[in-house]
Formats: structure tokens, C-alpha cells, sequence
């Protein structure tokens, strides 16, 4: 008789690898015998608890161990002692004790002895070596990743995501890992996808969804030469490349005219999955650059952002061997050709630069001097056809590719900017301020086709997203600089923490995030039919801001600025609610925004919300961690940290 899942710990190694459902059976599980694999039941690792009590226990001890260490050899640096082999150690040792300050009756001498305070690590790490190796093998996502690199707590087997990420932020506030897991589709997860070809007419509607919804924000691929292939009027690229870029499109049509609950986006992705051999892998093309681009996107919407991550990988590499960056002005080429390239290349570019973002993980694209193809044209398609012979003129008006060539700009000034505020040391408040002024240059010389947020002319959202990630940036730079505020020691400054400068990064934080929290508000109060790609960026910035006043709310409840705080908040939730029923990012992030409410400031309007007397985390605890990873060479804060008094009672104003 087969045993019982509850006879049985843990799943099978198999299932545990691949993060499948495992029916914990014997002698092999139904995944094992479905497939073919070993099934074994490694015992269960007996690691320690990752809790706040058991992480206290063992902060005493060490406190305790070192203190008996000082008293024995007061001269000894202990940080450089770690950090010495076992041999150069115990001459250390030999030689600072035969010099310390005991006496024999082993009492130390006064004044000898050495204050020390220990420093944090600047990121959390997985417990191994390979704790960040992941699997994303599943075609409904997995357990542990999302695709805004928000609710990827837990840094084990999710991928590296650095201190540009929210998910960073939320791990220093102490969340459960396990409650913000996305939600199991667990009745997917066996499923086999139907691969008999689907009818005519539905891909046709998926066709028309993707230049409709998705094409129109991002206009990678030429639409009349796509259908042309597409219809069979035209020559296609070879075969296994046109099926693999045909069911990128049809994947991003059905997610973009259906709910996340379905399943018919997936059936086509795993059709273009299932085309990625060793035999396309070896080839190089437009069309599978292309393709390669579209399905790194749609992965990263489907929670799989480590699988994006190397869609993207690819192409880039790939649109490189292409020579896509550069210009060739002697090519025997028609203009909608070398067009093509550059649309292209800088569609690629812009993703890869924004998933990097988004990620937290360093930009490693071509700086622009090793870059000279030149921007997309702001035409119609009209104005440029496979029979134009001369290179049209710009249009001065909204196009389709102006958001491409305005989101290409903000995105050339960006990467040198983003990869400064990830490297150490830290950049000071004159720098970051120096760096906003090119991010303010930009917005002003924004065309005013381009400003003209309440123009309902097709392109809305277009103007909205480009305002929300320029400030999302503005954010990403000035809220280090949040968080050192709320660090503040009993009325004593952080070491130039009330420069006038650093007031100035505070203000300007708090300002960014309430007005992109104001404009998503704005945007979805405008737009009563909003697109699933919409929905999910419009979610994506409204989380990323929200964090801001929520952290000053937790950190200061009593400051004369926290209901205007706690009003961005309540906004933002308002908004989550309304876009839940689209994406079901914004409801798991409701409910975080509601639990750290309770948590931290034992504040509750959710009668769905946790229920009971919540006692407050202590803000020496949870401050600390969060300061750990934004500056260099922090201590820890002492227990009697006091954030309730503001040093400067003016220095949370957003004006």
C-alpha cells in the first residue's frame, strides 16, 4: 500500500528541484512515474529557525562571547581577526595577549578596554553557496517569484534582485516570506496544453489583440510586414523562427484581452518554448531577436522574471552579433529596413535597461559611445512603407513611436545614473542632486505632445507611463536617503543627516512618490477601460511609491505629517482595490500594505485584515536592517532608538 503524503516530510528530490507538486508516494511519486525520473526522499535539512526570537538568542550569545573575548584580550580587533587564517589567528592571539591589559588576577586594566559595534551585512543572502539558483520550469509560474521583483522575499532559489527592487525593502520590514507567496494555480499545474493547431479565426483575433493593445505601446515589429508573413503574401523568416515569433504574438494577444486566470496565453507560450532548440539557438536573425525581446516580456508578466531575464540576455548578445547598435549610411538598404533595425534595437535596449531596474541588478548594455544607431523616426506608418524611397521627415505631433523615442532618451540618461546609485561607496546627496537635474532636464524638454496628460487621443497611457518612470527613478535615487532620516538617533543626527542637501533628497523623494501615486489615481479615474498592460504598470509604480510614505508613516506615526502620509497610503489602496479585478498583483499587495499597517502601527480598517492586539515591531530592529542595505560601514542601532522626534519638523514637506 502507497504511503500517505502525510507519512512522508518532504517532496521527492525530483519534485523539490523542478518546484512541482509532489503526491509524496512510494516507492515513487505520480510526477516521477509520469516522466521517468529517480524518485528519492532525502531526509529533511535541519537548519535553524529563521526567527526573530532565535536570531536574538543567538545575538546575545555572540554579545556575550565577545564581551568575555575583550575582557580576556582587550587590544585585539576582533573584525580583523575574522578575517585572518587559523594560523596567522592564534599568532595574533599569541602575540595581543602577552600584550593586553589583564592583569593576573585576570581584571582588565581601566581604559583598556575596546567599544565595538557590529556591522550588518549590506544584502540578505540565501543560506548556501548556490541558495540563488532558481527553476522557472513550470508554464503558471512558480512559488516563489514574481514578475515585479516585489514579493520575492525569500532570497532562497529566486534569483539574485539587489536594493533597487521593493522585494529588498519589504525583506528589512519582516515579512513572512510564506504569506506572499503567489497564489497556486494548483489546478494547472498538471495539466497538459493542448498543441493541436488552433483554428484560424482565433489566432487571427490574437493577431489583431497584439498590434491593438500591445504593438501599440510598444512597436517593435513592423505590423504590415508581420501580417504580410503572416497571411502568406510574404517571404517568412525560417520556419522554426517564424513559429517561435508567431507564438510570442499570439501569447502577448491572448494576455493582453484575458484575465491572468486563463490559460489560453500559455498554451501559445509553451508552443514558442517548445522551439527554442539547440538548432535555433545556433542561428542569428532580426526576426529571432525580435521574438526573443517579445518573450522575455511576457514571461516577466507571467511571474517568471528570471526566465525574462535571460530571454534578454539572448537577444541583446545576439542583436550585438548583428551589429543592431550601429549605423551603416553605405548599406544598399531600403529605409523601412534599416528602420526596422533600430526599432529594433532600441525596443530591446529599453527592456533589457528596465528589467534591470526593476530587478535591482546592474545594467551591463553598451554605453553610447559604443552605440551610434540612431533613434526611431516619430512618423506614421503610412509615412514609411516598404516602397518609400527617401527617408521621411519627423512628424511634430503624437505617433506611435514617440513614447519609444522619449522612453530611448530617459533611458540613455538613466543607465549611467542607475548604475552609480547601486555601486559603493554610496553617492552623496550632492551627487544624487546633481543627477536629479539631468532627470529634471529631461521632463522639461519633453515635446508638449508628450505633456499633455488629459489628451485622449489613443495614447494616454503612453504620456502616463513615461511620467511614472522618471519618477520611479527620482525615488530609486533619493530614498536612501528616506530611510537615514527615520534612522535618526534621539534627536542626534546620522553624520550629515540634516545637511541642507539631504533635507532637499527627502523632500524631493516624498514628492516623487505622492505625485506618482496622484497620477496612477488620475490615470485610473480617466481611463475606465484599461488595458491589461496598463493595469499591470499602473500597479507596478503605485506599489514602488507607496512604500515611501508607508516607511516614514511606521517610522514616525506622530509626526504632524503622518496623516498626509497615511492619506497617500489609504489612496493607494483605493487604487489596488479598483485594479485587483485585472491583476492579481494588486491585491496580494493590498493586503501587504494592510499587514505592515498592523504591524508597525497596529492599524486596522480591513475587517479582513489580521485581527487581535499586534504589539509594534521595534524600530531598532527593523530600521537597522533596512539601513544595512542602502549605506556603507552602518553600525546597529542601540536598543533605546527614539524615532518619534523630528529633527526638522519642515524637512517631510513635499513642496
Amino acid at each position: 500500500m502507497a504511503s500517505t503524503p502525510q507519512e512522508i516530510e518532504q517532496a521527492c528530490d525530483s519534485c523539490r528541484f523542478r518546484k512541482l507538486k509532489c503526491t509524496k508516494e512510494l516507492p515513487a511519486c505520480s510526477k516521477c512515474v509520469q516522466h521517468g525520473w529517480e524518485c528519492v526522499y532525502s531526509p529533511k535539512a535541519v537548519r535553524s529557525p529563521l526567527t526573530r526570537s532565535h536570531l536574538s538568542r543567538v545575538e546575545e550569545r555572540v554579545r556575550k562571547l565577545e564581551a568575555i573575548l575583550g575582557e580576556i584580550i582587550p587590544n585585539v580587533d576582533i573584525e580583523a581577526l575574522l578575517s585572518k587564517s587559523s594560523n596567522r589567528r592564534g599568532r595574533v592571539l599569541s602575540n595581543a595577549g602577552s600584550n593586553s591589559g589583564v592583569s593576573e588576577g585576570g581584571q582588565t586594566v581601566p581604559g583598556q578596554s575596546r567599544e565595538r559595534h557590529p556591522k550588518l551585512p549590506a544584502e540578505e543572502a540565501p543560506d548556501e553557496a548556490d541558495g540563488f539558483d532558481w527553476v522557472e520550469e513550470e508554464l503558471v509560474g512558480n512559488d516563489l517569484s514574481d514578475g515585479m521583483a516585489a514579493l520575492s522575499i525569500n532570497p532562497q532559489n529566486t534569483g539574485y534582485f539587489g536594493v533597487a527592487s521593493s522585494s529588498v525593502l519589504l525583506r528589512a520590514l519582516r515579512i513572512d516570506p510564506d504569506v506572499y507567496s503567489p497564489p497556486r494555480t494548483t489546478e494547472l499545474a498538471g495539466v497538459p496544453f493542448d498543441s493541436a493547431p488552433v483554428p484560424k479565426y482565433i489566432t487571427d483575433t490574437l493577431v489583431d489583440a497584439y498590434f491593438t493593445y500591445y504593438h501599440h505601446e510598444y512597436p517593435f515589429i513592423h505590423e504590415a510586414t508581420f501580417r504580410a508573413q503572416y497571411l502568406g503574401v510574404a517571404p517568412r523568416p525560417r520556419e522554426d523562427v517564424w513559429e517561435l515569433l508567431l507564438n510570442a504574438v499570439l501569447a502577448l494577444g491572448a494576455w493582453c484581452i484575458n484575465s491572468e486566470n486563463s490559460t489560453a496565453d500559455l498554451t501559445f507560450y509553451q508552443n514558442a518554448r517548445s522551439r527554442l532548440t539547440s538548432s535555433i539557438l545556433e542561428t542569428g536573425s532580426l526576426p529571432l531577436v525580435q521574438a526573443l525581446t517579445l518573450l522575455s516580456n511576457y514571461v516577466q508578466k507571467r511571474n517568471k522574471p528570471n526566465t525574462g531575464w535571460n530571454y534578454l540576455g539572448l537577444a541583446l548578445r545576439m542583436a550585438i552579433g548583428l551589429g543592431l547598435h550601429r549605423e551603416f549610411p553605405g548599406w544598399n538598404s531600403s529605409p523601412l529596413k534599416q528602420e526596422m533595425r533600430r526599432r529594433s534595437w532600441w525596443g530591446l535596449f529599453i527592456f533589457d535597461a528596465g528589467a534591470a531596474v526593476t530587478f535591482g541588478r546592474p545594467i551591463d548594455l553598451p554605453e553610447w559611445g559604443a552605440v551610434d544607431t540612431k533613434l526611431v523616426q516619430n512618423v506614421n506608418d503610412e509615412d514609411l512603407t516598404a516602397d518609400t524611397l527617401v527617408v521621411p521627415r519627423d512628424r511634430d505631433e503624437m505617433t506611435m513611436y514617440s513614447g519609444l523615442i522619449e522612453q530611448t532618451k530617459l533611458t540613455l540618461k538613466m543607465n549611467p545614473i542607475y548604475n552609480r546609485l547601486i555601486s559603493k561607496p554610496s553617492p552623496t546627496a550632492n551627487e544624487v542632486l546633481e543627477m536629479n537635474k539631468q532627470i529634471d532636464n529631461f521632463a522639461e524638454a519633453l515635446p508638449s505632445y508628450m505633456r499633455d496628460l488629459g489628451r485622449d487621443d489613443g495614447y494616454m497611457f503612453t504620456r502616463f507611463r513615461l511620467q511614472w518612470r522618471y519618477r520611479n527613478l527620482q525615488i530609486i535615487m533619493f530614498r536612501p536617503f528616506i530611510l537615514q532620516r527615520v534612522l535618526s538617533e534621539g534627536g542626534k543626527p546620522v553624520p550629515s543627516l540634516n545637511s541642507p542637501e539631504e533635507k532637499v533628497c527627502r523632500r524631493l523623494c516624498l514628492r516623487a512618490a505622492h505625485e506618482t501615486i496622484i497620477s496612477v489615481r488620475d490615470f485610473v479615474h480617466t481611463c475606465p477601460q484599461r488595458t491589461s498592460i496598463a493595469v499591470w504598470y499602473a500597479v507596478y509604480f503605485l506599489f514602488q511609491a507607496c512604500l515611501i510614505p508607508l516607511v516614514c508613516a511606521c517610522s514616525e506615526p506622530d509626526s504632524e505629517h503622518a496623516s498626509r502620509w497615511m492619506d497617500d497610503v489609504e489612496q493607494t489602496k483605493a487604487v489596488l482595490q479598483e485594479l485587483s479585478a485585472k491583476n492579481n498583483l494588486a491585491l496580494r499587495f493590498l493586503d501587504v500594505i494592510q499587514r505592515l499597517c498592523v504591524q508597525y502601527l497596529q492599524y486596522n480598517d480591513d475587517s479582513n485584515a489580521p485581527s487581535g492586539r499586534h504589539t509594534p515591531v521595534p524600530k531598532s530592529e527593523w530600521m537597522t536592517d533596512i539601513y544595512s542595505l542602502f549605506f556603507n560601514d552602518i553600525v546597529q542601532a542601540p536598543e533605546d532608538f527614539n524615532f518619534d522626534q523630528p529633527l526638522d519638523r519642515f524637512e517631510f514637506n513635499y513642496s
